[in-house]
């Protein structure tokens, strides 16, 4: 997992000749490498990075001092993660073919595993709207 830290000015400005993703000054880092295939990164209300580990079946949190730690083992091949306002984490579980929430605590609440009575194939990404609806990505759909 690599983190990018910024030095100098926010408003720091790439260069017109030498356009970049990393703003000039900024240091990558490597933080851990124990991972297989990381997606999925989400921020909480703290600042604490939560990302999956799809082969290794785990949702991990980088906390903001900087430890890392297994916020759920057995994900259910979690991949896109987003916070809702309420502070709960909801996942696509792409192995589980379901999407859910996750409280602070841990507890685990299906929102949506079928539709028209199919179960889901793999759900993949979300993405919260304003208002609070949630739009996810299906791979692999067996309904076209």
């Amino acid at each position: 997992w690599w983190n990018l830290k910024r030095a100098g000015k926010a408003d720091a400005q790439p260069s017109a000749e030498k356009p970049s993703v990393i703003a000039p000054g900024a240091k990558v880092e490597k933080l851990a490498g124990v991972f297989k295939f990381t997606e999925g990164p989400a921020v909480d209300a703290k600042g604490n990075i939560f990302f999956t580990d799809q082969p290794n079946n785990r949702i991990h949190k980088w906390s903001v001092d900087g430890k890392l730690s297994t916020f759920r083992a057995n994900s259910g091949g979690s991949n896109g993660l987003y916070f809702a306002k309420k502070g709960n984490l909801l996942a696509c579980e792409g192995g589980g073919r379901r999407l859910v929430s996750i409280d602070p605590k841990g507890k685990v609440t299906v929102l949506a595993d079928k539709y028209e009575n199919k179960r889901f194939n793999s759900p993949n990404d979300l993405w919260l709207d304003p208002k609070g609806g949630i739009y996810f990505t299906e791979r692999n759909n067996r309904y076209s």
